[in-house]
């Protein structure tokens, strides 16, 4: 179904950027194979539709003919003692299904399969999705730890001029301490980011029920991003997998209210066979029959509440259409926010904290600036370094959200 893979569209065609990988590096279409492999929330589906396939099969199936033989006065008194007087009647019947209960039947159990099938792509969008998440969760603590490294050798270097000022004499030794200082702090933050990123690749691999068997995953968040249009998402919404998951059920509701109908009218059973009248050796042939009376419709109940069930559907139809409508906005809303906040970081906040960390590291040296001012420069510039791959970070998470809501992929001819 075209509308349910958006997944590797999006993923091809946006998310991944092409670099080379080192064989013990993961790829997003790599952590998005697995998944669609040994995933446990999948894997019980492919019963379930063999299941709801089975009952497809059962639907078509017409009841059974009925062969009966009936031995009458025999084993009695007088006469009817032994088996001198006794007639036996061998019968075929065969029940004639009126009301079009077959097709019914059948049109109902051909709803549930493409409701399971519709169910098995909806969560098939929704794991998928969570492994994207995951990955780029995995990658954004790697940019991380390689921007702490960064801060770290820049106050390493501070660290060596502190010293070579400090055996001059030109400052106290409490100036190499604090910088000391400084730097074990900065070692104790990248440990503990590498055990969040432990942390997030074990999440990721559960996706595929395995333990982590990768380094790193390879790839990067690739901007610039043209972000959809408002009026695009809105019709997307119209085709929202969770949307159309209820149009089937839906459908479910009506085709097993017809069957349901259906099978409230009486069926035929006709039926012939021979007698024979061991008393006069006489045989003849007997024709039958029936048809129970539907005094009352014995699934009145039953069709009440699919169509009160029906009724609810229908409602819901219009409050999730309503609901993803707000969402979606709330989320084109989110993305405008991020992106205009990360090419103000990109292109103004950051050129201006690399140029005070390089004026401050100079007047430091210069002795014109202290080393309070230094070390607030580069705190500040890793800052602004750390909320650029955050707000990048939440770019990519709102885009994943909005094709896995909407179903849809807006973003695929972008590159």
């Amino acid at each position: 179904m075209k509308r349910l893979s958006f997944v590797v569209v999006f993923l091809g065609a946006i998310l991944v950027f092409p670099v080379s990988a080192a064989a013990s590096d993961l790829t997003l279409s790599d952590a998005l194979n697995r998944t669609l492999k040994s995933n446990p929330d999948l894997q019980k589906y492919d019963y379930q539709q063999q299941a709801a396939e089975a009952l497809t099969l059962q639907a078509e199936f017409s009841p059974n003919p009925r062969v009966g033989l009936e031995v009458e006065n025999f084993a009695g008194s007088g006469e009817s003692s032994g088996l001198d007087n006794a007639q036996m009647t061998l019968s075929f019947s065969q029940v004639i299904e009126l009301g079009e209960k077959r097709q019914q039947r059948i049109n109902a159990a051909t709803a549930e399969e493409k409701v399971q099938r519709a169910e098995f792509e909806y969560q098939r969008i929704e794991v998928l999705a969570q492994t994207t998440q995951r990955f780029y969760q995995v990658l954004k603590l790697q940019e991380f730890i390689s921007l702490s490294k960064q801060q770290l050798h820049r106050t390493e270097s501070l660290l060596e001029t502190a010293q070579e000022r400090a055996n001059a004499g030109a400052v106290p030794n409490s100036e190499v301490t604090r910088i000391q200082l400084q730097r074990e702090s900065q070692r104790a933050d990248i440990e503990e980011l590498k055990g969040q990123l432990a942390k997030a690749q074990a999440k990721l691999s559960a996706m595929w029920a395995e333990q982590p068997n990768f380094n790193q995953v390879s790839g990067t968040f690739y901007f610039p991003l043209k972000l959809p249009k408002q009026s695009d998402v809105l019709n997307a919404v119209n085709k929202a997998p969770e949307y159309l998951r209820l149009l089937d059920s839906e459908h479910l509701l009506q085709a097993q209210a017809k069957a349901l109908e259906a099978d409230s009218t009486s069926d035929l059973s006709l039926g012939f066979g021979l007698r024979y009248n061991n008393q006069s050796d006489d045989t003849g042939f007997v024709v039958e029959a029936s048809m129970p009376l539907q005094l009352q419709d014995p699934n009145i109940g039953r069709i009440q509440q699919r169509r009160v069930l029906h009724q609810s559907n229908l409602q819901q139809q219009k409050l999730v259409r309503t609901q993803l409508r707000s969402l979606a906005l709330a989320l084109i809303n989110s993305l405008q926010t991020h992106q205009n906040y990360r090419q103000k970081v990109k292109d103004t906040l950051l050129p201006l904290a690399q140029q005070l960390v390089e004026q401050t590291n100079q007047g430091y040296v210069r002795g014109t600036h202290s080393l309070l001012q230094v070390l607030d420069a580069q705190n500040e510039l890793a800052q602004l370094e750390y909320q650029r791959i955050s707000r990048e970070h939440a770019i990519y998470s709102d885009v994943i959200q909005l094709e896995r809501m909407t179903g849809q992929a807006f973003l695929g001819e972008q590159q």
